[in-house]
């Protein structure tokens, strides 16, 4: 069974911050505002290109939908630092709806939607292990087509004022990853569905037993556009206080000995204190949008 992962860049159409922006002048002004799209940019180009590349299984299509009216230099940049990646496929379109847009690419590696295929999403600043594909494929056969796979073990890396810190993470159905084997005939598809209440709907194959991702929480992951974006501030994250609390009290108020291990054996392309540091750097994307040339 052919497998299709999905991760909308700047895609402005019905999603997250679709629902928020009416126009393409909206887009322009917040989408794709060059202090939010600098830091997008270094997380994919540090964590998730990474990690795709680092894939120990590589029998899978990673689609990267975007729009037309993204800036031409983002497409250009976007263009660059995936050409050399051959299952990687960048769509740009003016569709608005992503399921119209993935339509075709569904279609043909389904052969026109008679074959289920496996269905998985991630976002362009968080991370798979290298091991994730091949897990999920094991995974397959324990699940009829409509039913869903979950992996919700990981660690979680995350900008607390200009300090970075990583800790572990568990949650049930979690987005990163999520992955959806498709009946014959069926448009669906991570992005479709609510994936706590989908739990509840299919049967679902859930492996805890190892870690999957790096969960990124940032300067720019609230999807708002340009100011009210950039928020450093650990106070106002219940997730931050927590695991600041917790990791002064069993590490070195930024990570665990145990952590640091989970991060070199699933990321075999870095360690947690390069990721601290990739991480930490968000917290000035004015100095990363000027050192990509997007200011």
């Amino acid at each position: 069974m052919k497998i299709l992962g999905h991760c909308r860049f700047s895609f402005f159409g019905v999603s997250d911050i679709g629902r928020e922006i009416g126009t393409v002048e909206d887009a322009r002004a917040r989408l794709w505002e060059p202090r939010r799209m600098a830091v997008r940019f270094h997380l994919f180009e540090h964590l998730l290109l990474p990690a795709i590349r680092a894939q120990t299984d590589q029998d899978f299509i990673l689609l990267l939908i975007t729009s037309k009216a993204m800036p031409d230099v983002f497409h250009a940049r976007l263009s660059a630092i995936t050409n050399d990646q051959p299952n990687i496929r960048i769509l740009a379109t003016e569709q608005t709806d992503y399921t119209r847009a993935a339509l075709p690419v569904t279609q043909e590696l389904s052969r026109d939607l008679a074959d289920p295929l496996v269905h998985f999403r991630v976002d362009d600043d968080d991370g798979l292990t290298s091991d994730y594909i091949a897990r999920l494929r094991a995974a397959v056969g324990r699940v009829d087509p409509g039913g869903m796979i979950t992996f919700p073990r990981g660690v979680m890396g995350m900008v607390d004022g200009h300090v970075a810190r990583h800790t572990r993470f568990n949650k049930m159905s979690i987005a990163i990853g999520l992955a959806i084997i498709s009946t014959p005939g069926s448009r669906i598809h991570p992005f479709r569905i609510q994936h706590g209440r989908h739990a509840s709907r299919v049967p679902s194959y859930c492996d805890p037993t190892f870690d999957a991702y790096h969960y990124s929480l940032h300067s720019a992951n609230i999807s708002a556009g340009a100011e009210p974006t950039f928020r450093t501030d650990g106070e106002r994250n219940k997730r931050i206080l927590a695991a600041r609390a917790e990791l002064a009290e069993k590490g070195d108020g930024f990570t665990t000995p145990e952590i640091e291990d989970i991060i070199c054996q699933a990321f075999p392309f870095t360690d947690g204190a390069r990721l601290r540091e990739v991480l930490a750097a968000t917290a000035d994307p004015a100095q990363l949008a000027q050192s990509m040339g997007f200011v």
